[in-house]
């Protein structure tokens, strides 16, 4: 695993140009190559969906991707937990289906949470799905690779009236009645390469198949960032809507009170205001993450970076936790994504340090109003069918 994760650091650096000299040039052209053929398999596949082909599945209830058009970070975890919980507040029975990325169980259906009570570890469920169901009460989490089958399966044990099917732009077995695109504000389209010359999942004219396009941390990025998303959005699919989002710092919590009950005893976030911290993540955009910390009022913000979706040793956070020590640290700061990956043997030690898990929250911004309303009408039309 941890190769797994060297290589992809390594690739990752090479389609960014951060890599250099003739071994690098040479695996580039390659990748380009393959890049044409992935494309070229994309488009096809696509084609055979859309005159009917290959079949898509409908099921008896209403569902909403939310999906992006890249590899990396652009905040669907936390914007499934917004959005989930928003239509879970209006009285719908809702489900998040997640295919499980890195779990541990290996079955064709896993109930993560019944919405009631927890039933698989994060080994077990993966990270993103474990956090889904830790943060959404009354809100059942399903993984399995197959989403026409834990579909029918949500629609059969929980009666749900809206389905959310979390990173599945790309899943086109089943028909939805909602596609949201997430753009991340800070890091656009990648390189605009596609894999795995690049980070972009299918060509950007594939964008016309989106009725929404959600804008992510828009107040970390700069009015030309977001005029030119809206500009190439307008180029291939001028009927979507588009939304923007922030994600909104709440509170911390210590790590140790975050895994008994995240919702007592916060830390106020001024905690940190005119200190030096210690920053550690695996996540898609550390440095959006990083920023935030920043923003929040840090003096110093000291950083260890991992690949994404990284699970910590006791050895890791024991190095962190030095290093926090010895650059005058006040704090260690991870995101709610990594804090369930780190050990249990290090978060009930003695530790010279507290570490803090920052909760985020997604707020809508410009385009909420008409977000909602697409979101109620959806919603209710399942209600009066």
């Amino acid at each position: 695993m941890r190769q797994m994760e060297a290589i992809k650091n390594y690739l990752y650096q090479l389609v960014h140009g951060e890599q250099t000299g003739p071994g690098a040039k040479m695996l580039l052209g390659i990748l380009h190559g393959m890049s044409v053929l992935y494309a070229w398999s994309v488009s096809l596949a696509l084609c055979l969906y859309r005159i009917g082909f290959f079949k898509r599945h409908r099921l008896a209830c209403k569902v909403i991707s939310l999906g992006n058009i890249t590899v990396g970070g652009t905040g669907k975890t936390p914007t499934a937990q917004r959005l989930a919980s928003i239509i879970r507040d209006l009285g719908y029975r809702v489900v998040i289906l997640n295919r499980g990325y890195r779990a541990g169980w290996k079955g064709n259906v896993g109930v993560v949470s019944d919405g009631r009570k927890i039933y698989m570890s994060v080994s077990e469920a993966g990270d993103e799905a474990y956090l889904l169901a830790k943060s959404l009460p009354g809100v059942p989490v399903i993984i399995g690779r197959n989403r026409t089958e834990t579909g029918e399966y949500a629609v059969a044990r929980f009666n749900a009236d809206v389905i959310i099917l979390d990173d599945a732009y790309q899943h086109w077995q089943l028909e939805r009645d909602l596609d949201i695109v997430l753009i991340d504000a800070l890091n656009v389209f990648g390189n605009n390469y596609i894999l795995p010359r690049g980070t972009l999942r299918e060509p950007l004219e594939n964008l016309d198949r989106a009725q929404v396009f959600l804008l992510t941390k828009v107040d970390q990025s700069s009015d030309d960032a977001r005029g030119h998303i809206r500009e190439i959005a307008t180029q291939y699919n001028p009927a979507a809507l588009v939304v923007e989002s922030v994600h909104k710092p709440k509170c911390f919590v210590e790590v140790a009170d975050w895994y008994g009950d995240f919702r007592n005893n916060p830390v106020d976030l001024a905690a940190i205001k005119d200190k030096t911290v210690m920053a550690f993540s695996g996540i898609g955009n550390p440095s959006s993450f990083e920023q935030t910390i920043t923003d929040i009022g840090a003096k110093e913000v000291c950083a260890i970076r991992y690949p994404d979706h990284h699970v910590y040793t006791m050895a890791e956070m024991q190095y962190i936790m030095e290093q926090a020590v010895d650059k005058g640290a006040t704090a260690l700061i991870t995101t709610e994504k990594d804090a369930v990956k780190i050990p249990a043997e290090f978060i009930h030690s003695q530790r010279p340090l507290p570490v803090y898990v920052l909760g985020i929250e997604v707020r809508f911004m410009e385009g909420y109003a008409e977000f909602m309303t697409m979101i109620g009408r959806m919603a209710e039309d399942k209600k009066r069918g």
